[in-house]
């Protein structure tokens, strides 16, 4: 069994459980079947605060979760969780969990007697011979014989073992003396099917495959490669890959969660006196059928958790805030976390009149465990975040025609259930306003925040980049009693920034925001003012190139230099060119899109060379990462100029193929993933509108009805950009991308 993960707003490590036989899970999980009356022991060890924890007045509290899978077969079975004094051995917390239905088992899952990290077994599975599973190395070096295998969730008919020894380099690890076992059906023990010695081998040579091939095709639940000694004679074990022969293993399954948890709560004034010191952990098998159990897991809550705790956001895994508007309460979120911890609850709104209060620590929704949280950018955070798992739960809610949505939230060491009354009846169908009413009602929510947020002196939240997004908000939506807001905000703008060296030495990203608000208001009313601004735009980007260390013209953040050992950064650039593809269409003559091309080109990874389509941070950092935003933008620009079409739709290609990356923009945050949902309204509106619907459960849970977007989570950039004044501006205008009511969008029209 798999050993404890550190997580929790204090990540404590646990030992491993001890177990004989594991269960092995999709997905790559590993548990333990324990039949009535087994149980595996571990240990807990409790380490002092943090300096930033310890600052923070106030109690804690330890949470013990036991993942619980169901059970080896249709039965029903319990299983006790036992917290132990080593000193007397008697256990002073103790939690139950009744376990029903089959618990899912892998196809098939990799085995190994140790592995190294950065080698581990799944590198022997990959079909690359270039990389290699190592057994551990180092003070924990473990004795040869040394093995890698394959364990069925059922016997499976093979031919025979297939062995690729490591290819290159040392020949550490590679097997000189070896063994093919296999283990058959309903037996424990592990049968020889042949031993043999490899032929001599150099640094040198070519390492051919080691088959071995049975006499007749056997039924088995497992099969492993035994490296009992290898040619370098440092008691090593390597492999490139391993094959059962006469059978392709099919692709890894997805992962699966915890059909049910076991909680177990340490109390402030106790988890106090256990700081700095261990303590033991039982597992019991309590009688009904053989239970299947996973990782257990540890953490401390604290009783009021607030900011002070939060993590490094632009990048980092929290934690953080993760605000649930629809539910009304702001939680802490962090990577690997198995509850989510309440940091606020809005007076008078759904979670409040549930009953939910600051401290709380919520385990479940609509009856299921939350996740393991992940917030690593991209699928993980798309599927397994405890956002994500709440704005579906709301959505699939109200799909059903319900009314509440019911939280698990652990209490005084109990789980109790909280039914939270939704303020909203229907779920979203196409997240296009036009044809869905309810997204017509969120966007006429933001845009009604947007109105009565302008400050007085025209700006929203006195920044130029929030400034533009809500000004083409109020244009898009072609009504009269917008244009005078909007105006006020070009006054704004026209004062503050006489000359574009007002926007400071990061100027070419504001200016360039800027001068995209100036020429969607003048395609719209002919105000000529802003014209003479957009030319000194220009003028002040061209005359800030510098030649950068591939010897072609580049941008920095503003005109005094180049960044990052003049590599330059793309991003800058790609705002500048959007802005001049739409000053363009306003009159103006420019030939920045000449200047940077050549450095584009180099840093646009190009699938006709072997790359993946994106546009890169520069030429040595092509990345999949942070790609979303400046790809966005680059591919906007191409559309508006129509020129270089091959690199739009290699770009948005890219963008609906890891769309879960879109608020990952380096930097950026929110601003970047509305750039490039932008992009794909523009570029490839039928992909546009597929996107825009898989978010609808974050919308889903981020809206307030009657207020508008309440912020969420930070993602990189954010909130240090914005929060409620950063998502109602952003998503008030993707929101009406698709009836092309701006340049930005598609309009073609002059007025």
């Amino acid at each position: 069994m798999g050993a404890w993960l550190p997580v929790g707003a204090t990540p404590l490590e646990v030992k491993p459980l001890s177990v004989e036989r594991g269960w092995f899970l999709p997905g790559g999980e590993s548990g333990a079947a324990l039949a009535p009356g087994e149980s595996v022991v571990g240990d807990v060890e409790v380490p002092e605060l943090s300096e930033k924890e310890a600052g923070l007045p106030g109690a804690w509290r330890g949470v013990l979760a036991l993942d619980v899978y169901g059970t080896s077969g249709n039965g029903s079975g319990r299983v006790k969780l036992e917290a132990i004094d080593p000193a007397s051995g008697e256990a002073f917390a103790k939690a139950e969990a009744e376990v029903s239905g089959p618990a899912p088992r892998a196809v098939w899952a990799a085995i190994a007697s140790s592995a190294q990290g950065g080698s581990d077994v799944s590198k022997v599975f990959d079909r690359n011979p270039k990389t290699d599973w190592h057994s551990r190395y180092g003070k924990d070096q473990p004795k040869p014989p040394h093995w890698i295998g394959v364990e069925f969730g059922q016997a499976t008919v093979i031919e025979g073992v297939r062995y690729l020894p490591r290819q290159g380099g040392f020949t550490n690890g590679v097997a000189k003396d070896y063994r093919v076992e296999v283990r058959r059906a309903g037996r424990a023990d592990w049968e020889v099917m042949e031993e043999g010695t490899s032929d001599r081998v150099s640094v040198a040579d070519k390492r051919g495959p080691i088959e071995v091939r049975f006499e007749k095709p056997m039924a088995v639940e497992a099969f492993r490669f035994v490296v009992v000694s290898d040619w370098s004679g440092g008691g090593f074990g390597t492999a490139a890959e391993l094959e059962a022969i006469g059978l392709k293993l099919p692709e890894r399954e997805e992962t699966v969660e915890a059909s049910e948890r076991a909680w177990l709560e340490v109390p402030a004034e106790l988890l106090e006196s256990l700081t700095g010191k261990r303590f033991g952990l039982r597992v019991v098998s309590a009688g009904g059928a053989t239970v299947v159990v996973g990782t257990p897991r540890w953490c401390r809550i604290h009783e009021a958790p607030t900011g002070k705790l939060f993590g490094r956001s632009n990048g980092g895994l929290g934690p953080d805030k993760l605000g649930a508007g629809l539910l009304g309460f702001d939680g802490m979120t962090e990577h690997k976390q198995t509850v989510l911890s309440v940091m606020k609850v809005r007076e008078g709104g759904p979670a409040a009149k549930a009953g939910l209060v600051v401290g709380d620590a919520i385990v479940s929704a609509s009856g299921s465990p939350l996740p393991v949280n992940d917030l690593n950018p991209g699928w993980e955070w798309f599927q397994r975040s405890h956002e994500a798992v709440l704005g579906r739960a709301t959505e699939a809610v109200l799909a059903a025609g319900g009314t509440t949505l019911d939280l698990g939230v652990l209490r005084d060491g109990k789980v109790q259930t909280l039914k939270v009354k939704l303020p909203r009846m229907k779920a979203f169908t196409t997240m296009n306003p036009e044809t869905d009413p309810v997204a017509a009602e969120l966007l006429e929510d933001s845009l009604n925040w947007v109105r009565e947020n302008q400050r007085p002196d025209g700006s929203w939240s006195g920044d130029m980049k929030r400034t533009t997004f809500a000004g083409l908000a109020l244009l898009a939506t072609g009504e009269k009693r917008d244009v005078e807001q909007v105006k006020r905000a070009i006054d704004w703008g026209l004062e503050k920034f006489p000359s574009p060296e007002k926007h400071g030495n990061l100027g070419f990203w504001a200016g360039s925001y800027m001068g995209i608000l100036y020429s969607e208001w003048y395609l719209r009313t002919e105000d000529d003012r802003v014209l003479a601004h957009l030319e000194l735009m220009r003028d002040w980007a061209y005359e800030g190139q510098h030649n950068c260390k591939w010897d072609v013209p580049a941008l920095g953040h503003g005109p005094s230099g180049l960044p990052y050992g003049e590599k330059a950064l793309v991003a800058p650039a790609c705002h500048l060119l959007v802005f001049e593809a739409l000053a363009q269409r306003c009159g103006m003559e420019s030939k920045l899109w000449e200047l940077l091309m050549p450095y584009m080109e180099m840093s646009w990874s190009d699938p006709k060379e072997g790359g993946h389509g994106a546009m890169g941070y520069n030429r040595s950092y092509k990345d999949l990462g942070e790609f979303w935003s400046r790809s966005g933008l680059f591919a906007t620009a191409a559309h508006l100029r129509g020129e270089r079409q091959d690199m739009e739709k290699s770009m948005t290609k890219i963008m609906v193929e890891r769309h879960s990356w879109f608020r990952n923009s380096h930097a950026y945050g929110e601003p970047g993933g509305g750039l490039g949902l932008l992009a794909l309204n523009l570029c490839d509106p039928e992909n546009y509108s597929k996107v825009i619907k898989d978010y609808a459960w974050w919308f889903s849970l981020a809206w307030e009805p009657d207020y508008g977007l309440r912020f969420t989570t930070p993602h990189m950039g954010a909130p240090y950009m914005g929060e409620d004044d950063l998502m109602n501006v952003v998503y008030a205008l993707v929101l009406q991308g698709p009836k092309q009511s701006l340049h930005l969008t598609g309009k073609t029209s002059k007025p």
